[in-house]
């Protein structure tokens, strides 16, 4: 059974809505096999709506600084450190892009009451692990896994 979850919570695409509305859940759940409790869900779920917030926030700022026109990037510099600049900006957009994705999936799973389960084992990912990445998909053990196989097909 807990192999059947995994493979659909990891079939589930992630939310779909962007709106600020979708991120609010009244009562956030966690999988009742994940051994979370109620208070602890509350926890995780404010953490993920703070780093949402902080990520936002910090795209906005970057954004604001590669757009003014009395910023650092109006004065005369040469174009080698303006296409530095430019590719730094996409570098940075795009990881925080996929780590709201990342957010927005375990808030999709906390709506659903399917979170804290470990999207390749099906087994509980832990309240530790889950307290320092509340958005990740995976177990430690499973992660590590994961980990090898990539490093073993880049060899």
């Amino acid at each position: 059974m807990a192999k059947e979850k995994a493979k659909a919570a990891a079939a589930k695409p992630a939310d779909k809505a962007i709106g600020a509305a979708a991120f609010d859940i009244e009562n956030p759940q966690s999988d009742p096999d994940s051994g979370l409790t109620a208070k602890q869900t509350r926890e995780l779920y404010d953490k993920l709506r703070k780093e949402r917030q902080r990520v936002l926030e910090g795209v906005r700022r970057h954004i604001a600084e590669a757009t003014d026109p009395t910023g650092p990037m109006a004065d005369e510099m040469d174009q080698a450190s303006r296409d530095a600049e430019q590719a730094y900006l996409i570098r940075y957009a795009n990881k925080e892009r996929k780590l709201l994705i990342e957010i927005a999936h375990a808030l999709q799973k906390m709506r659903s009451g399917e979170y804290g389960i470990c999207e390749g084992t099906g087994e509980p990912i832990g309240f530790k692990r889950l307290s320092i990445r509340p958005w990740t998909r995976y177990s430690i053990q499973h992660k590590e896994e994961l980990e090898r196989r990539k490093a073993e097909r880049a060899r």
